[in-house]
């Protein structure tokens, strides 16, 4: 009996120091860290194509899209946790791959507010886009904008001179057609002349 009454002062004194899954804090740390589990959204600005995908197939409109001063991607998605249901369309939807720009985090479930007007903003997922990310995009819209006028130009100079080749061509074609009948209507009064001359000649 002393033996049973000391084994179970030891688990009693086990359980006070060794922390168990049932007291874990579950603001610090999540319940459970499921890979598929639909949690706070992770958006990739430098993935996404602003196609507005994720927008248009949100069935309670919690995802608003925010401007942007380029011309891809010109628009990236925020999220309003108070009002989406963690549906994954989303994320179903959105087309890049093999990475979405837009995705549910797994085991992600720090979501709690106090109710405040000023707590509810932590409820959006904002997009924080740094400047000098913006002035790079910048710089290779210009870039790649430059390299297309000037393919552009190839292309129409390149055409304009194809064509004044083949005008060209077609003109020879032209002038050697038109030469040829003087040619062979000189032949038969060549022979005219000839034929003439020889009674002549036999009279003599």
């Amino acid at each position: 009996m002393i033996y049973d009454i000391g084994e179970k002062i030891i688990k009693v004194m086990k359980a006070f120091i060794e922390p168990r899954i049932a007291t874990k804090d579950i603001v610090k740390e999540p319940a459970h860290k499921s890979p598929i589990f639909r949690g706070k959204h992770e958006i990739k600005y430098e993935l996404c194509i602003g196609c507005d995908a994720c927008n248009k197939i949100c069935p309670v409109d919690a995802i608003k899209m925010k401007p942007l001063p380029l011309k891809k991607p010109r628009i990236v998605p925020e999220v309003n946790l108070a009002m989406c249901i963690f549906c994954g369309l989303c994320e179903d939807v959105c087309p890049t791959k093999p990475e979405k720009a837009i995705k549910l985090s797994g085991g992600d479930i720090k979501m709690i507010t106090q109710g405040t007007p000023d707590a509810l903003e932590n409820f959006w997922v904002r997009v924080e886009i740094p400047e000098e990310w913006i002035e790079q995009k910048k710089r290779e819209e210009e870039e790649k904008a430059r390299k297309k006028r000037e393919m552009m130009a190839k292309k129409k100079a390149e055409a304009e001179a194809k064509a004044k080749a083949e005008t060209e061509a077609k003109a020879k074609a032209e002038a050697k057609t038109e030469a040829k009948p003087d040619s062979e209507d000189k032949k038969p009064q060549e022979a005219e002349k000839k034929e003439a001359k020889e009674p002549i000649s036999k009279g003599e």
